[in-house]
């Protein structure tokens, strides 16, 4: 096993992309920077690494409420057929690719599928 096979991140089947190897990296940061400092150095950049790890919580929590409530007006629609889900729909995700910067691939492939199929209704 190399190095680079020990440093890649696991597969994400998040919405968020995974920030391990940058939580690797302060971990490391941190361990050098620990004698040089008498300890204060890697107590600032642990206090970095963990902020970083609640961050993370806060936009993975607000990015499956975000799908969960997008699923649930597509589902909406096709019971009601109110097209103001899908006006929801086609708002929230737009809002979520301008505002979120650290998508995974899968957040932006149902992303797509999603105004896809808004837009396949909308237009009749």
């Amino acid at each position: 096993m190399n190095i680079k096979q020990l440093l890649q991140s696991p597969p994400s089947e998040t919405y968020i992309k995974n920030s391990s190897k940058f939580i690797t990296a302060l971990f490391i940061l941190a361990g050098i920077l620990h004698y040089p400092t008498n300890g204060y150095g890697s107590v600032i950049v642990l206090g970095f690494a963990v902020f970083v790890l609640l961050g993370q919580k806060i936009l993975l929590s607000q990015a499956n409420k975000d799908f969960r409530e997008m699923y649930f007006a597509k589902q909406q629609f096709e019971q009601t057929q109110n097209p103001d889900y899908l006006r929801y729909i086609d708002a929230r995700s737009a809002q979520i690719l301008r505002d979120n910067k650290v998508l995974s691939d899968k957040a932006k492939l149902e992303i797509a599928a999603l105004r896809e199929y808004v837009t396949k209704y909308l237009e009749k």
